[in-house]
């Protein structure tokens, strides 16, 4: 038991301690991804589309535009991908909140069927403003610019859709498969009936 308790303490103690480089690297991860998805709320948590619409502003950014086709780029943002991302948080919300009104025995199904009509409509707008965002888009960089865009977002995402395949194959290779409990080499805890 005494054997038991000392090596949980030991675990306990030598899980809180990093490396200073692995610290450095989590930082840096950290602001790229805060520059990448900065949004005019922390709060606010990027949905579908809000993705699909930031990787092709970002994209455009990157490309060979005048400095006015920048500026009407980079104001997308605020005319799209911002109130895309409310109504997303919106969507959610609403969608959770449905979830918890049928959990319970004595549920309203007039009710249930009046959230799950809002939460259409605000699926359906997100879906017509990211169009309408697209359709911006394309008319401010040109359909020859759209279509080169279109081709390098689209090549972006199929290797980040290859690096999650390539993770989680890597992750059956060595026996962890998500939603498994992860094997340790820690002591099982005793039993209740067992004596010291």
């Amino acid at each position: 038991m005494k054997l038991a308790v000392l090596t949980l303490v030991i675990a306990l103690l030598t899980a809180g301690v990093s490396s200073p480089s692995l610290a450095q690297n989590n930082k840096q991860q950290n602001r790229m991804k805060t520059r990448n998805y900065s949004l005019k709320s922390s709060s606010y948590m990027m949905g579908r589309y809000s993705r699909m619409m930031n990787d092709m502003i970002s994209g455009a950014l990157r490309m060979d535009l005048t400095v006015e086709q920048k500026t009407k780029v980079s104001g997308l943002r605020d005319d799209y991908l911002y109130p895309m991302t409310k109504d997303e948080n919106t969507l959610r919300n609403a969608n959770t909140n449905i979830l918890k009104m049928v959990e319970d025995p004595a549920f309203d199904p007039a009710k249930v069927k009046e959230e799950i009509g809002k939460s259409s409509e605000i699926d359906k707008k997100l879906s017509d403003t990211y169009v309408d965002g697209l359709a911006s888009l394309r008319d401010t960089i040109g359909k020859e610019k759209y279509e080169e865009l279109t081709k390098s977002v689209s090549r972006y995402r199929d290797s980040l859709v290859q690096m999650r395949k390539n993770k989680q194959t890597r992750h059956q290779t060595h026996g962890v498969m998500k939603g498994e409990p992860v094997k340790t080499s820690a002591p099982a805890s005793p039993s209740p009936d067992s004596k010291n």
